[in-house]
């Protein structure tokens, strides 16, 4: 494919979304046709495979970031000869955001994704053509959702005044948009997926492919709580990437650079730098920081001795040694299915998922009945109250603790937290108290769009929290 070498003039380059603004293409050949514009995704692409695209799909470090900050590790037990670069609280993330976020990252990805929507000439009915605007919509629909997960509260059905992003679609250098309404954020997050979804991307090389847009249909439903449609996509996608037992799973969760069992997309499918150092998957930092007690605690003896999970996951010494998965897979739509069908009031469903995963994980499995659910260990989860606010039954403290043991070191547990309550907790360090607050599940905007955007809210609790 010729390629097309697209320069970029930014014209004030201080704020993350307003540089999206004000940026034009400018190049000895302007991009007009779907095969030209194809080179500006690819870019991404290849970024995406060699885990450089880590503010959509995150790198295995990046992953570990969240894991460093939420309650699965024992900061107080970090061997600090090797651990001394981990973080603590999330505070210490949002230092490292402020100076070089993911909200300008992601706004850059948008910008591009836009430049293709306003500036394709021509045929856009032949196979090439939907697949670069299918997946142009995929990205944009993609990173507008991870904005969302992070800069956002969790959407509150009963709440008409919770803050969404800024919503970006033209070049207009004028306009520097306040943030909508988290409504109308999700509004536009689901219909850009739903486009998406229409151009039906087939092809891999384009990697956001139909499967994957409706994986991310089923996380987005999840996350905004329209349950059916959440289980009804997560159904979709099982049914074409099956659950796997014991054997498939230990096979996929084995480090390797390619996609295995039923994974639909993952980041660093190639090796590059970051993994050469290290080994894809893996990060050797994290293990100077054991895995917690409470967590442990979550497995009973029965399941220490037959869960492939703990197996796999755990040393005698409490260290980690899962593979770092970064991407999408099957067990994580039955997960989404479960909670939801619970939220439904098809409990027996719920129940019956959470059994297909454990009897896929647990050898030797007995399957649960309503009657003998277990009682939730005591101590082992911050965690008190589910998304809606209520009380956690054992059925939800069931389906939240498979969530925690299947998605260990997948980035996961943070936005868990986020999503079930925000607790509030503290860890100590060097004599003093770290206090992970409840605004902190919710990233600060950076305060250069904040200075430069006339009218742009923070989100609460950092005007007092960040030193100018």
């Amino acid at each position: 494919m010729k390629k097309y070498s697209i320069v970029f003039i930014l014209l004030l380059s201080l704020a993350s979304c307003k540089n999206f603004l004000d940026i034009k293409p400018h190049e000895e050949v302007i991009p007009e046709t779907a095969e030209e514009f194809s080179a500006l995704l690819h870019s991404h692409l290849d970024d995406l495979d060699r885990g450089n695209l880590d503010c959509l799909i995150e790198s295995t470090q990046k992953v570990t970031l969240y894991e460093q900050v939420a309650d699965n590790l024992e900061v107080a037990l970090t061997d600090k000869s090797t651990g001394q670069a981990l973080k603590i609280y999330p505070g210490d993330i949002y230092t490292m955001s402020i100076n070089k976020t993911d909200y300008s990252s992601l706004y850059e990805i948008i910008r591009d994704c836009n430049i293709i929507f306003g500036e394709m000439k021509g045929d856009k009915e032949s196979d090439l053509a939907k697949n670069v605007l299918g997946t142009a919509y995929a990205m944009r629909g993609a990173c507008y959702y991870e904005l969302l997960r992070r800069f956002c509260e969790v959407y509150d059905p009963n709440k008409s005044d919770q803050l969404g992003l800024q919503i970006v679609t033209t070049f207009d250098m004028e306009n520097w948009p306040v943030r909508s309404s988290l409504k109308k954020t999700i509004d536009f997050i689901e219909d850009d997926l739903k486009k998406a979804l229409s151009y039906n991307v087939q092809d891999d090389i384009y990697r956001f492919t139909a499967p994957v847009v409706k994986g991310y249909l089923a996380r987005f439903y999840f996350w905004t709580r329209q349950w059916d449609k959440a289980a009804d996509f997560a159904t979709q996608v099982m049914a074409a990437y099956p659950l796997l037992d014991r054997d498939g799973y230990k096979e996929m969760m084995t480090p390797a650079y390619s996609l295995k069992g039923n994974m639909l997309i993952k980041s660093e499918t190639i090796s590059s730098s970051n993994t050469e150092s290290e080994g894809v998957g893996t990060y050797k930092a994290i293990t100077a920081r054991p895995v917690s007690k409470r967590f442990i605690d979550t497995f009973s003896d029965e399941e220490k001795a037959n869960d492939i999970r703990y197996e796999m996951n755990f040393t005698v010494k409490r260290i980690t040694k899962k593979f770092i998965f970064s991407g999408m897979r099957s067990a994580e739509m039955l997960l989404i299915r479960a909670e939801s069908y619970y939220h439904m009031g098809e409990q027996g469903l719920a129940l019956d998922d959470i059994n297909t995963l454990r009897s896929n994980r647990i050898k030797d499995y007995v399957p649960l009945t309503m009657d003998q659910l277990p009682e939730p260990v005591e101590g082992t989860d911050l965690i008190t109250v589910d998304v809606t606010g209520a009380s956690l039954t054992r059925l939800m403290s069931l389906i939240l603790t498979e969530r925690r043991k299947e998605l260990f070191m997948e980035g996961d547990r943070f936005f868990e937290l986020k999503r079930n309550g925000s607790p509030e907790f503290w860890v100590p360090e060097q004599g003093q108290k770290f206090v992970t607050r409840k605004f902190m599940y919710t990233y600060p905007i950076p305060l250069t769009d904040v200075d430069i955007v006339p009218g742009l809210q923070q989100n609460e609790g950092y005007d007092e929290f960040i030193i100018r």
